[in-house]
């Protein structure tokens, strides 16, 4: 349905692997960064004419939408312009639904319940998703996991059937889960040893505490250093109830022939309620927070931010905006103007899309020189963002942006499937779409600088700095 939005799902967060690469140029390359000029000015931008926006956003066909006896949820639309056919089974899990016991076994379990069923060995799963013309992927992020299942509208049937059988008949291979488990505990223990990541990871730990998502997406080395299958496999019989999915198929079939075949192949998921959130809120913070420690490395990282809404919350659609606008390539007073100035290096925006409460940080690594214009230049941006409204050719510029990425793939199936799974999941509603443009193309430059001051109340600033004597 589109790509910013899309981003809903599986993450939900910059992935930790990119920051790890990041940390390497870090390393390798600022001693040759230059004096910083003059401090970071925005970049000229031309007078664009003042047109009206209007909305863009496609509902397509009606939904159908089914709930079973055991409370699965079955979501089907008809989409007869594509030749593709998404299938996508919805539920709660991730971050916001393990204890720390069990952080990181959403991640562990989506990974192996793609590599073969009770009928299927990972060879024939295989053979049978080529011989299709299919992809078949498992993921999960803080608050949702997702199985999705793509083909031709020839091979839906099949499809559905092969998607179902994942879902109730999972063997979880031991040399799959094998590969999972080493798999997000090197990404966990990235967090760890690089400095980008682990400055995020110290952010979330202060930002959330209280919550689980203090903890890191991907998982805690010492929960995943001693998961064990079974573990793995009763975490399943747990998540994998009727009050716990969605399954949604979207693309150019006959609708309810294919509900029907639904009906049937999910009728056996046993009953049972969707799992609650395994720990509170956020405890809100009280001041400015301020964490320095001294590692080994020899450029210094950052990750400052303050607390942000989520995507339920009606100032999601205003902080989107600040989003844009922070994150652009080519007109950031961050992103764009530290490195064109030298004053940064691996700089970037982390608005992570959870449910209720969420945060907005900015990430970097600089040189002692350049330590403190760098820092500084992020703190000031923000503070003026809670107090200056967005001038007229930057409100232009990022109102269209943020409205034509969220609606960029609605035409997709998989796209499409995806969003649907998740606003039956998040409960928020299929109309979710249209209510979020209705109030982004509501807002004024000043109810988006009334909603910075609203949340941007106390900051947490992480940094790691080479110790004073040196590396």
């Amino acid at each position: 349905m589109l790509a910013l939005n899309s981003m809903l799902h599986s993450s939900n967060l910059l992935s930790m692997q990119r920051l790890s690469g990041i940390v390497t140029v870090i390393l390798l390359g600022l001693a040759a960064v230059f004096p910083a000029r003059s401090g970071a000015q925005e970049r000229q931008i031309p007078d664009m004419p003042d047109r009206p926006r209007v909305p863009i956003y496609d509902p397509g066909q009606p939904v159908m939408r089914k709930v079973l006896k055991n409370g699965v949820r079955l979501l089907v639309q008809e989409q007869r312009t594509s030749d593709r056919v998404a299938g996508v089974v919805g539920l709660r899990a991730g971050t916001l639904y393990e204890t720390e016991l069990e952080s990181g076994l959403s991640q562990v379990l989506l990974r192996t319940l793609q590599a073969g069923t009770a009928g299927r060995t990972p060879h024939e799963m295989h053979l049978e998703l080529v011989a299709m013309g299919a992809d078949l992927e498992a993921s999960s992020g803080p608050d949702l996991g997702q199985i999705t299942i793509v083909t031709t509208r020839e091979q839906t049937s099949k499809a559905a059937a092969l998607l179902a059988d994942v879902v109730l008949r999972p063997s979880f291979p031991d040399s799959s889960f094998e590969s999972a488990r080493a798999h997000y505990l090197q990404k966990a223990s990235d967090e760890i040893e690089s400095p980008l990541p682990a400055t995020y990871a110290i952010f979330l730990r202060t930002m959330y505490r209280g919550s689980p998502l203090e903890r890191p997406a991907h998982g805690l080395v010492r929960s995943l250093a001693e998961a064990r299958r079974s573990d793995v496999v009763a975490f399943y019989k747990r998540l994998f109830v009727g009050g716990n999915l969605t399954v949604c198929f979207v693309g150019n079939f006959d609708g309810k022939k294919l509900m029907a075949q639904l009906e049937k192949a999910f009728q056996s998921v046993p009953a049972g309620a969707a799992p609650s959130q395994a720990g509170g809120d956020p405890i809100p913070l009280a001041s400015d927070t301020l964490i320095v420690e001294e590692r080994a490395i020899r450029a210094k990282s950052l990750t400052y931010g303050f607390p942000a809404p989520g995507v339920e919350d009606p100032d999601f659609p205003a902080f989107l905006i600040l989003d844009s606008y922070l994150r652009s390539g080519d007109r950031s007073p961050i992103t764009f103007w530290l490195p064109e100035r030298r004053l940064a290096t691996g700089v970037g925006v982390l608005y992570p899309r959870y449910p209720k409460r969420s945060s907005m940080a900015v990430y970097l690594g600089a040189t002692t020189d350049n330590w403190k214009a760098a820092r500084d230049t992020v703190v000031a941006v923000f503070s003026r963002l809670k107090t200056d409204p967005l001038d007229d050719a930057e409100w232009k510029v990022h109102l269209r942006r943020v409205q034509n990425g969220f609606f960029n793939e609605q035409s997709s199936p998989l796209v499409r499937a995806r969003d649907l799974t998740r606003y039956e999941t998040m409960g928020v509603g299929a109309d979710f779409p249209q209510r979020f443009e209705t109030r982004l193309l509501g807002l004024k430059p000043e109810d988006v600088r009334d909603a910075a001051a609203r949340w941007m109340t106390h900051s947490v600033e992480v940094a790691l700095t080479p110790p004073s004597d040196g590396p």
